[in-house]
């Protein structure tokens, strides 16, 4: 562990503090190549972090421990504190003991009201998840409009998200827009469809979240897959018509599809 801190006091510029172990040698300056190799690990790592965030890390980690990503420019926890500003390293003492401090109070609340706090968290999480259960039964039934923050699918457990231009996720329920076929993109079959299913996807993930819309019902409920067939429309129009306007997109009835290559 000695190890990763006097990494940390090394990126910091704290070379005095840093150590080999037994204590007495100071580890020498960190050359050229070594600083290009940390700055390109750095980089990758930030490539990598929108895939990580869309994790379902819950799936992963032992029930009752919970993965929050840091936010500004610290990280704190009950053990001690690290500041981002002016380099990585150790808070000064008052630092420690402010930390040590709000975790001992934390821990007293814990177990003064423990009990209660976590039949209310789940008292709230229930009454929650009903609440956008009843939501998407009406929405998929034609109810009332509906809306949602819509981002494309990745790894993680597919909730709000777009596929592709013609099938989306919503509430964890997998809808196909019935009255269009767009270009597909899981794989394309050439470069223009690549191109033109990448351009349907972004353009209809931009009208859902737009606003509230609608989703009308048609006589199949479902397709073979088992994906909602719907209509989804706003104020009247067929989001899929303007997909169509703009070149991204066949109005399809049903039958055979028309290659896009």
């Amino acid at each position: 562990m000695e190890y990763v801190f006097d990494f940390m006091r090394l990126l910091g510029g704290d070379r005095a503090g840093a150590t080999r172990r037994g204590g007495a040698a100071r580890r020498p300056v960190p050359g050229v190549l070594l600083q290009l190799r940390l700055v390109f690990y750095g980089v990758l790592l930030g490539l990598m972090m929108p895939v990580i965030r869309q994790i379902d890390w819950s799936a992963l980690v032992p029930p009752g421990l919970k993965i929050e990503w840091p936010t500004g420019f610290g990280i704190a926890w009950p053990a001690g504190h690290f500041r981002v500003p002016g380099g990585w390293g150790w808070a000064d003492d008052g630092g420690k003991a402010e930390a040590s401090s709000a975790a001992a109070a934390a821990g007293a609340a814990a177990n003064a009201g423990g009990a209660t706090a976590a039949t209310g968290t789940l008292a709230t999480a229930a009454g929650i998840a009903s609440a956008a259960s009843t939501a998407a039964a009406s929405a998929l039934s034609g109810g009332k409009p509906v809306s949602a923050r819509f981002t494309i699918c990745g790894h993680a457990k597919r909730i709000d998200c777009m596929v592709d231009g013609d099938t989306f996720w919503m509430a964890g329920t997998k809808i196909r827009i019935a009255d269009i076929d767009t270009p597909e993109t899981h794989p394309p079959r050439c470069a223009r469809e690549a191109r033109l299913g990448k351009a349907a996807t972004l353009k209809m993930q931009a009208m859902l979240n737009a606003g509230p819309f609608t989703l009308t019902p048609i006589k199949r409920d479902v397709d073979r897959y088992g994906r909602k067939l719907r209509i989804v429309e706003r104020g009247g129009v067929s989001l899929g018509a303007v997909l169509v306007r703009h070149g991204l997109a066949r109005h399809y009835g049903g039958g055979k599809r028309s290659p896009w290559c």
